[in-house]
């Protein structure tokens, strides 16, 4: 059902397009301040001299690549909170998953030239469809076409087919430039190949589900669906702090730690952040050797 209330921040056009194809681009989203902290947070969480555990180092031709990041929120500068409580963001979350919406994880993705690492194709996270959930990806670059960007089967969210067979269908490239935010159906068939002419493409991805969904197909406990909703108050809190003269995005329930209002924002993400965050894991094709053909040949194109 398209939402078409006022408070909704796609249209119903948009909404149409998303739910029919299983992905959409939302242009300019990110407002230049905004995106410039991120860039802070990540050019110092991709230093090679930071140690920091919560990311993955791929090491090809004698030269380190920060390739992941993990648990963003919590890092640095707190850029990675600040904008999960900017209101577009909260607001999109909401139009497509409902007033119980929450985020289960988020993570950054990093393209650096001469990595040659290729993602895959893959679905993030296979469920019963018994609610929507989607990935939101943030840009913090351009992913110009034939060079780092997303490739997608348009429609493959509502397939019942395995990803291998869904890779072979027709697909298409979903260029985008920085500040672009980019969100599809966790169940779509996407990829991306390695850079060819850009430095670098770094994404920092939002998965949101909702409570009720969770619940009905016994995915997460309500211990961690409680923590991560917690992450939301503690979002809205640090945005409305950093933004006072701006609209703020009010939360439609009650915060399930009341105790939170008196707390440090930094210790409430000490107890949000206790535990990891055991993510259902993505469904990737490892047909290595059909899948490196087929990013070959797009990259001649």
């Amino acid at each position: 059902m398209i939402n078409t209330s006022i408070n909704s921040a796609l249209t119903a056009e948009q909404q149409d397009e998303f739910f029919r194809l299983g992905y959409l681009r939302l242009p300019e989203m990110i407002p230049g301040v905004l995106l410039q902290r991120l860039r802070e947070l990540f050019e110092d969480l991709m230093d090679p001299d930071n140690d920091n555990i919560d990311r993955a180092v791929l090491e090809n031709k004698g030269k380190n690549y920060v390739t992941n990041l993990d648990n963003v929120c919590r890092k640095g500068n707190l850029a990675g909170l600040e904008i999960l409580g900017y209101p577009k963001i909260l607001e999109t979350a909401q139009t497509i998953c409902g007033d119980d919406f929450f985020p289960i994880q988020e993570f950054a993705v990093n393209k650096i030239l001469g990595d040659e690492l290729p993602v895959l194709w893959h679905k993030d996270m296979a469920h019963e469809r018994k609610g929507r959930c989607f990935t939101m990806g943030i840009y913090l670059d351009d992913a110009d076409e034939n060079d780092g960007a997303l490739r997608v089967v348009p429609g493959s969210h509502l397939s019942d087919k395995g990803i291998c067979e869904l890779s072979k269908e027709p697909s298409v490239e979903v260029p985008m430039k920085a500040g672009d935010v980019l969100i599809h159906d966790m169940m779509l068939a996407h990829s991306s190949a390695p850079l060819q002419r850009n430095s670098l493409r770094r994404v920092l991805y939002f998965e949101f589900l909702s409570a009720a969904h969770v619940k009905a197909e016994n995915i997460y406990s309500d211990e961690l669906v409680q923590r991560r909703t917690r992450l939301l108050f503690a979002a809205t809190r640090l945005y409305a702090s950093l933004h006072s003269d701006e609209k703020k995005f009010l939360l439609p329930h009650d915060n399930p730690a009341k105790e939170d209002e008196s707390k440090e924002i930094e210790n409430i993400l000490s107890e949000i952040y206790c535990e990891h965050t055991r993510a259902r894991p993505s469904e990737y094709c490892l047909d290595i050797y059909g899948q490196a053909s087929e990013l070959i040949k797009a990259n001649a194109q």
